[in-house]
């Protein structure tokens, strides 16, 4: 599909590197762009859309990230984050379980072993770049489609099956990140550096602490008249959310556990493959939010923004162990034979604890944006699958049904669960 659409030198440079790459011919290829991926993203950080290789008789496709063309600093710094990732950090986790695979004793014998032995965390990247003081920025990944994968309905809380996978995967991505942590410091250290690419800034945004407040003053709203002592807590933490959240960022107090967490780790940043229905595969996107933190707040980004109380009260402690025993099986196949004593599940209790309240105010903002985007998808009509970023759109109306179960049911846990 043709468009008018203006596509940069510097990004027709960078796919004829991938074409050729992937085995076609310079200058007996052609290269068709897709835009309809484009039209259907509600992302503010990136613009994405599909590109396709053809030379007789084959054919490949993949998708193309820029950031869009009136990117501010914040939209750069952003992107460039996740250049980094792709090009930095992701390949030097495969490599490290590449080679901690071939110099075990247990070398996997099976193709099984294998894939769970080296696990790949995200679609495959062919070129990542970024120069933001030229204001340009160019991602080329696999199209993970092709290969059978999709995304879950994004608004809907995770079930059962989807969130167990991701508690797997997520297990072994912290347990590479926390192995080559131990096995390769000096290579690991410029990834202690990975900061928080948005924290100070959206404390310093104009109407920030605006925004807050409603959001706060909504979220108690919805507890029963009666609840003085939960009001009261609520509003306790009303009144110094801008130090929580600065503490939480305080890898201090997490350490030696801390790793590189995705950062964003939500049902809609996850494509998934199925076996006899069953979802079998996972790989993330979305890395703009990357950073060095406690392997707490990936778990309590998902347990508690992309599930929902029923699921919560069904499945929480179940969700707390599959995480760590993939962690820990993960890291015995890295080589590490002592991790059940360094790292028991009292500690990640521990972690939890002092990270959950970040999952409380972030979902003071995430529960009425998820709501809105849902009621807009239907006015609009479904996003596609491409979608891989979440949008900038209208808080939702706080009386609507959805927010108001959804954000009690997000208290009523973080209350239960003795975590404020």
């Amino acid at each position: 599909m043709k468009s008018s659409l203006n596509v940069p030198e510097y990004v027709r440079d960078a796919l004829a590197g991938v074409a050729q790459r992937l085995g076609f011919t310079s200058n007996q290829h052609s290269v068709d762009y897709d835009f309809r991926v484009l039209e259907n993203n509600r992302s503010v950080v990136s613009v994405l859309y599909r590109v396709t290789f053809r030379e007789e008789p084959r054919e490949a496709t993949v998708l193309c990230k820029v950031p869009p063309p009136d990117a501010d600093d914040t939209l750069l710094a952003l992107f460039e984050r996740e250049v980094f990732v792709y090009g930095k950090l992701l390949p030097a986790l495969e490599q490290f379980q590449r080679t901690r695979q071939e110099g075990t004793a247990a070398t996997p014998t099976t193709a099984g072993d294998r894939e769970e032995s080296s696990v790949p965390f995200a679609p495959s990247c062919y070129h990542a770049h970024c120069d933001a003081k030229k204001g340009e920025g160019i991602i080329i990944l696999e199209d993970v489609q092709r290969r059978g994968f999709s995304n879950r309905h994004k608004f809907e809380p995770m079930d059962y099956d989807h969130a167990r996978l991701a508690m797997v995967q997520l297990g072994r991505f912290h347990a590479t990140s926390l192995a080559l942590k131990k096995h390769q410091p000096e290579l690991f250290e410029q990834y202690r550096y990975m900061g928080d690419v948005t924290g100070e800034r959206v404390l310093a945004m104009e109407g920030f602490e605006q925004t807050m407040e409603q959001a706060f003053e909504n979220a108690a709203a919805t507890l029963p008249a009666g609840d003085a002592a939960r009001r009261e807590k609520l509003a306790r933490l009303r009144g110094c959310f801008a130090e929580e959240l600065q503490n939480i960022s305080d890898t201090a107090l997490s350490e030696p556990f801390c790793v590189v967490c995705h950062g964003d780790y939500a049902g809609d940043n996850m494509m998934f493959s199925y076996n006899g229905g069953f979802p079998s595969r996972m790989v993330m996107l979305d890395w703009q939010l990357a950073k060095y933190g406690s392997p707490a707040l990936d778990f309590v980004h998902t347990v508690f923004l992309s599930t929902d109380e029923s699921f919560r009260r069904n499945h929480y402690d179940n969700m707390l162990q599959t995480y760590h025993n993939a962690l820990l099986s993960h890291l015995e196949r890295l080589g590490d034979d002592s991790a059940t004593e360094w790292f028991p599940l009292t500690v990640l209790m521990r972690l939890i604890k002092l990270q959950a309240r970040q999952a409380l105010v972030l979902g003071l903002l995430h529960i009425p944006l998820t709501v809105a985007s849902e009621e807009a998808a239907i006015v609009e009509g479904e996003p596609g699958e491409e979608d891989e970023d979440s949008g900038s759109v209208r808080i939702s109306d706080t009386t609507d049904a959805k927010y108001q179960s959804r954000m009690a049911g997000l208290l009523k846990d973080v209350f239960r669960l003795g975590f404020l």
